[in-house]
């Protein structure tokens, strides 16, 4: 149902005027009709919004447990948040799991659900993502008393199991398995990849965790050996990146991918096709890629055959074509300095590729960014731009994320043993840097194996081993694209009343309050399923109990509600997302720099003589 600005929706008890979507860079919010409200302006003392830490210092703390808290993996769900899986170091790497709503909740108790119980005294690689149905999907190495194997396990979003403890066995031979990695598809099934001896497996499994191949698809080298690099879903297919050890130990070591589909069969033609094939890459480097949205990937990789180390990339589109060069594109003609260690992100919509490295010289390190056209033309200058200068300071972890009108870059950097800094910083199309260098864990200590991932509602994900408290936490951070910690504004009316869900619902905003940046997203989370909802929005702050509500609304003055017909809450644990300047505009009032806004979310709600209740609201000044 579509109501026009002025009009009322809803019974005589939840009532209030409907306001077009609010647009920027002539961002406009109708606010249509005055509600009086009979109490006097009360306001609570603001709290911090959700667990995502406004403070570098802090950071948000995932797992703690004894022992090493491990290899960190995040996959994105839906509704802003994600699952964070790792390997507990305290009992054997077993194989745990966290979900985070899009304020950072912990949706699963502390320390994570447990998903396999394992016995290894040291680690591989494994796989995390998710599946059409978002379910959180994990692969590993698994140990079930018939020797190493690989297992693969499904975890709701209510944190159950339904592949069982420990997930199903994928293997059953005394071979050597590696590297498993999996993925799923648009159709609800995924896929599963590993090293098996000298060679790559894949089988598909249904959403039940049935294996859907009678027998494994094998990719054999030519020669020498094959190993997992990574994999990821598009639509019903997969691709499938391999680094190929062309012989003996120190033979060359370098990339191929094939794209599958629900029958196995190869797309990309009966051999892997060559994402280079000239240099090599590092003992032990297995590099990740991104999937392009168009049914292709986007590499990156350094080449270390000679002295002179350099970084590349390459995108293959859908037919298995290269789109560009043979062998990919350096990042930098400077034949002075070395580059290694990059990292890659796509821009679908610009159709750009950016790539983020490390830049040395005589012992000085350094962070530089190269973005690429559809051609592969690099397009911030032969040498790609600078965004920290060549210094002593040891720098690490670079990681690339592409982020509203450009990209973010995050980094580690240490001036001595054990003295890790978390860095960002934001550069737009241009490669200028728009968001200086900021602080994103400045607490100084050991920090490894960092992971990174774009929120739906666009903000960055972090999480890696820390180990300012002993040999290893898993702490977290999200970054919004203005550099700013934890949700954007102030949290107020906090926590708001709780409804028949169990939980008190809340409101965040993530994303820039920058008015030519054109980005902010409200989520409200914990709210009770199935039901619908509306974002309200006032220049005043006040607090008032509407007939019929069971908490109370936190606006005065003129309140606006977003034109837009009801939002139906979604998942198991509620949510509801507006991208507030991804819709078309309406005047009369345009927001200007300095403006403050206020913000809350109104839903319906099933408690004993209440038939709606709100979240609770966060103020905003652009």
């Amino acid at each position: 149902m579509r109501a026009s600005p002025g009009t009322c929706y809803g019974d005589a008890r939840e009532t209030f005027a409907i306001a077009p979507h609010l647009g920027f860079a002539d961002m406009r919010l109708a606010l249509s009709l005055t509600i009086h409200l009979p109490l006097p302006l009360v306001l609570t003392s603001a709290v911090a919004m959700g667990q995502w830490s406004p403070d570098d210092t802090v950071n948000f703390s995932v797992a703690d447990g004894s022992g090493g808290q491990v290899q960190p993996k995040i996959a994105p769900t839906a509704d802003g948040g994600c699952f964070i899986s790792w390997l507990d170091g305290g009992a054997g790497f077993d194989v745990r799991v966290q979900r985070l709503d899009a304020a950072g909740n912990e949706l699963f108790p502390h320390q994570g659900v447990l998903v396999a119980d394992r016995g290894f005294s040291s680690t591989q690689d494994y796989g995390l993502d998710t599946d059409a149905n978002g379910n959180a999907l994990l692969t590993y190495r698994f140990d079930p008393g018939t020797g190493t194997q690989i297992a693969a396990a499904l975890v709701t979003p209510a944190g159950d199991l339904p592949w069982g403890s420990g997930g199903v066995v994928l293997t059953s031979s005394n071979s050597f398995f590696a590297n498993p990695k999996i993925t799923g598809s648009s159709d609800g099934g995924s896929f599963v990849a590993w090293k098996e001896n000298d060679d790559v497996h894949v089988q598909r499994l249904d959403a039940a965790g049935v294996e859907q191949w009678a027998s494994d698809v094998t990719l054999a080298p030519p020669g020498g050996q094959y190993t997992t690099s990574d994999l990821h879903a598009t639509g019903t297919d997969a691709v499938l990146s391999i680094v190929h050890q062309t012989g003996g130990f120190s033979s060359p070591k370098r990339l191929v991918a094939q794209k599958l589909d629900t029958a196995g069969a190869p797309l990309w033609g009966a051999a892997p096709v060559s994402v280079f094939s000239a240099g090599s890459l590092q003992i032990g480097n297995f590099p990740p890629f991104v999937p392009d949205g168009s049914g292709g990937a986007v590499f990156s990789w350094y080449d270390t055959s000679t002295f002179q180390f350099q970084c590349y990339a390459q995108r293959i589109l859908s037919d298995g074509t290269v789109a560009f060069p043979q062998n990919g594109q350096a990042v930098s003609t400077n034949v002075v300095n070395t580059r290694v260690s990059p990292s890659v992100d796509f821009d679908p919509v610009q159709g750009a590729t950016f790539v983020f490295w490390r830049e040395q010289n005589a012992g000085m390190n350094g962070v530089s960014g190269q973005r690429f056209d559809a051609s592969g033309n690099r397009q911030w200058g032969d040498s790609g731009v600078t965004v920290v200068a060549l210094a002593a300071a040891e720098i690490g972890l670079v990681r690339a994320r592409v982020g509203q009108g450009g990209a973010s870059v995050f980094w580690d950097s240490a001036p001595s043993f054990a003295t890790d800094r978390l860095f960002g910083a934001h550069l737009d199309a241009s490669g200028a840097v728009d968001v200086p260098v900021f602080d994103v864990s400045s607490t100084p200590s050991a920090k490894s194996r960092l992971a990174t991932a774009t929120s739906t509602t666009g903000y960055s994900i972090l999480a890696w081993q820390d180990e300012r408290n002993d040999s290893g936490d898993l702490l977290a951070q999200n970054v919004n694209d203005d550099g700013s910690l934890g949700g954007l504004g102030t949290a107020y009316c906090s926590p708001a009343v709780p409804n028949s869900s169990g939980f008190a619902a809340e409101i965040t905003a993530h994303g820039s309050s920058d008015v030519a940046t054109n980005l902010v997203t409200l989520t409200a989370t914990s709210l009770p399923p199935g039901q619908f909802g509306y974002f309200l929005a006032g220049q005043t702050q006040g607090l008032s109990n509407p007939p019929g509500s069971q908490g109370p609304i936190c606006l005065s003055g003129n309140i606006g509600r977003f034109n837009q017909v009801p939002q139906i809450i979604q998942g198991p644990n509620g949510s509801l997302r507006i991208d507030l300047f991804a819709i078309p505009v309406n005047p009369p009032q345009a927001v200007q720099p300095g403006d403050t806004w206020n913000f809350q979310c109104w839903y319906r709600d099933n408690q004993p003589g209440a038939t709606s209740n709100f979240t609770d609201a966060v103020s905003l000044t652009f």
